[in-house]
């Protein structure tokens, strides 16, 4: 994507769709509410030198696990970063692999917090606190090198004959089903799945966000990646803007507010806040969120 996607207000998912990538949260009614009624129970204990419990998904290149067994990833980074401004040390995290479709059930009992790069929908945000976003992502397709297809976004797609592969609980898939044919959405489980896929011939094109897919590419010459997209909503026609944060119970939102204040300072200063991410793929003109909040993503349902 050579040029910057800018941020339009108006352009952020709304109506029924608005729960896009929320099918492998299936749990997805409120969590505990948890903390101690002030929200600043769980921040308290943390600075107070308490283990924080944080939950990942082992998704690249927002949280997994290096080969030296350590978590890393955007999201770590950038939340390691705002947690130690907080007083809260790397050796305090007890780190919990967790499958995606239980990062949100499982705050509360498995875990205290999600760092997984997770996307702010409305229909999550009505279970969980988001934290504002410390990044913005456009989708893209992967397509069998020199895009035999000339397949250019996930939505221009469905007015095809294409097949289209997708991952279980995204929001690409939310969109497919929307509007492409039952026949012609091919659903895996991860992406290692949807490459076999297209390389076997049944699917034309990989829609996921752009990051993972050019981590893929970049070692497969068979494989190359679209420039980027916002998914758009098909009930409003107006873009999904996919955007990341750290996740709460709606009991923790002292924990949330006092992050926030730090995620802020650390946005305001650009070249800190690439100097983090800048090893996973990130940039400023592409991935900065330009003050995006989770409440500009989810005006109804924010808490």
């Amino acid at each position: 994507m050579s040029n910057r996607m800018h941020l339009n207000r108006r352009h952020v998912l709304g109506g029924a769709a608005a729960g896009a990538a929320a099918l492998a949260l299936a749990a997805c009614s409120r969590t505990d509410q948890g903390g101690d009624g002030d929200g600043n129970g769980l921040l308290q204990k943390a600075q107070d030198g308490g283990t924080l419990r944080v939950a990942y998904a082992d998704e690249a290149p927002y949280a997994y696990t290096a080969d030296d067994g350590s978590v890393t990833g955007q999201s770590v980074a950038v939340q390691l970063y705002l947690l130690d401004k907080l007083g809260i040390k790397a050796d305090q995290i007890e780190w919990k692999l967790t499958a995606w479709e239980s990062l949100i059930s499982g705050l509360g009992t498995n875990h205290d917090m999600v760092i997984a790069g997770m996307y702010v929908t409305p229909e999550r945000c009505e279970a969980v606190a988001f934290a504002n976003p410390d990044y913005v992502m456009p989708d893209a397709l992967m397509v069998q090198a020199g895009n035999p297809g000339g397949w250019t976004t996930l939505n221009d797609m469905a007015g095809t004959d294409g097949v289209i592969g997708v991952m279980n609980g995204t929001s690409e898939q939310e969109v497919a089903d929307a509007i492409f044919d039952e026949e012609r959405i091919n659903v895996q489980a991860d992406l290692p799945a949807l490459i076999l896929e297209l390389k076997a011939g049944r699917v034309d094109a990989i829609g996921l966000t752009r990051a993972n897919l050019v981590l893929a590419a970049e070692a497969d010459a068979d494989l190359e990646v679209t420039e980027g997209f916002w998914l758009v909503d098909p009930e409003t026609n107006q873009d999904i803007i996919g955007a990341g944060a750290a996740v709460f119970q709606p009991g923790d939102t002292g924990f949330r507010d006092a992050l926030n204040g730090e995620l802020e300072t650390l946005l305001a200063d650009t070249a800190t806040w690439e100097g983090l991410v800048a090893e996973y793929g990130f940039t400023v003109e592409e991935n900065h969120p330009e003050g995006l909040t989770a409440q500009d993503l989810c005006p109804d349902t924010y808490q």
